[in-house]
């Protein structure tokens, strides 16, 4: 009863004590003319502060270390909550949309697709200008209601006439990807135009650059390999973008044996740095760099998967510099890549082949004639995988593969979705199982896409 009281009296005197320092100070600082925010910084300060001290004293030499050191922790706690709360009554806190944007591309490369739609949606309402934030919503979810909400306000932005030509675009990306996830394949087709004329007409792609480096590549003196490295292989998984990559990379990296790093750049910065006719020491120095980038601070696995596509058109140097390395050169049906390409806004200089019809089946091309020479005057490996033979008959074509790879063909990739990030434009199909509703695609537009009839892509 002693302490109850003794509690409760202390409670009492640190109020008037507390009303008596901070009048008496408000009224020393009137008579020597000293600002109020001085007395508050000093006075005040040091006074509120004291009964934290002498409790935190008196515990320490009680032995009642548990006690100062709670008093520390609850005293800064209680402080930093108050002011807080404080702050938020008077004015809510706003997040800035571009933060909400940025995580909510965060949890969709972690396949968190719920709380990327959440983010999404808040960053389009607080600042509808970020043109990636619309075209991210469209890849959280397929699109199976006509009353989904994100549908309707895809179309509402698609009406807006003051966002700019990336946001626009974008819009137009993402809504005709909902329109053919519904199945509505004439209006998605006419969507899709709209938005790849839009992002054509201001990034141009020039074909007769194209030609020229394929023409280079071809007749350009072969280089010497330097010796090989024992320690790590990397593979690299190539071909036209949108032709199975993802899909393969994902489930090779499910063995033990085998670590994907993503679509790595570092294969054409290397070729920019080198030129055409590097020494064996610089191959040698290039080889050793992307080596050690590509391992990291990781125990090495045996295998590593780099999947950036583009880099087919660089195995000249990647045979020269890493002879150890093997390919996986991913084919698909043409017609089918082409559609996928088109209805995929990619918003990358690399890419801007893939916003005309015209433009995809000239890029095809460069790339049919740079495999077919890489094949027959490079002594690299280089296995060709099917896209529809992979999903048509998954483990059957996983066997060869790892075959190919060293690894044991008789192993079983499962159909659990990988703890994997993915940062592409398969960011949503590649956390689903694996399916065959993208044969024969473009069967869907044949009609309202007469594009897709042209022999190039036979």
């Amino acid at each position: 009863m002693i302490d109850i009281v003794s509690l409760l009296g202390g409670m009492v005197l640190l109020y008037f004590g507390a009303e008596w320092l901070v009048g008496g100070s408000a009224r020393l600082a009137s008579s020597l003319g000293v600002k109020p925010l001085i007395v508050g910084l000093t006075v005040v300060a040091y006074g509120t502060s004291a009964p934290e001290l002498v409790v935190g004293v008196g515990a320490s030499l009680s032995g009642q270390g548990a006690i100062a050191l709670g008093n520390v922790i609850g005293s800064n706690v209680a402080n930093i909550g108050l002011i807080l709360a404080v702050a938020a009554l008077i004015q809510p806190p706003v997040v800035d949309p571009s933060l909400r944007r940025r995580a909510g591309e965060i949890a969709l490369v972690l396949g968190r697709f719920d709380e990327a739609r959440a983010h999404l949606r808040a960053a389009i309402e607080g600042d509808p200008g970020q043109a990636s934030a619309w075209l991210r919503l469209a890849h959280t979810h397929r699109f199976v209601d006509a009353d989904d909400p994100d549908l309707q306000r895809l179309r509402s932005g698609l009406l807006r006439a003051d966002l700019g030509i990336d946001v626009e675009s974008s819009i137009g990306f993402a809504l005709g990807k909902a329109l053919d996830d519904l199945g509505e394949y004439a209006d998605a087709a006419r969507t899709l135009r709209q938005a790849n004329a839009r992002w054509r007409a201001a990034h141009p792609w020039d074909a007769d650059a194209w030609a020229r480096f394929v023409d280079a590549q071809i007749t350009a003196a072969a280089l010497k390999p330097v010796p090989p490295s024992a320690e790590t292989v990397p593979v690299f998984i190539v071909g036209l973008p949108r032709s199975g990559t993802t899909l393969a990379a994902s489930l090779l990296a499910r063995d033990p044996g085998v670590c994907a790093r993503g679509e790595l750049n570092w294969i054409a910065a290397l070729a920019g740095r080198l030129g055409a006719q590097p020494s064996a020491d610089m191959l040698a120095a290039a080889g050793n760099f992307y080596l050690r980038h590509l391992r990291q601070d990781d125990a090495p696995p045996r295998l590593i998967l780099d999947k950036n596509p583009l880099n087919f058109r660089h195995l000249s140097l990647i045979a020269a510099m890493l002879p150890q390395a093997k390919i996986i050169h991913c084919r698909r049906e043409l017609r089918d890549t082409a559609l996928s390409l088109w209805s995929q806004h990619f918003a990358h200089a690399d890419m801007a082949w893939s916003y005309d019809f015209g433009d995809i089946a000239a890029f095809a091309g460069g790339h049919a004639r740079l495999m077919r020479h890489w094949t027959q005057q490079l002594d690299l490996p280089i296995f060709e995988l099917e896209y529809e033979a992979l999903v048509g008959d998954t483990e059957s074509s996983l066997a060869r593969v790892r075959a190919f790879l060293g690894l044991d063909p008789d192993a079983s990739s499962s159909q659990a979705v990988a703890a994997e990030v993915f940062a592409t434009a398969s960011v949503w199909q590649a956390r689903q199982r694996v399916h065959t509703r993208s044969l024969e695609r473009w069967r869907n537009y044949a009609d309202c896409l007469p594009e897709l009839g042209d022999p190039r892509f036979d």
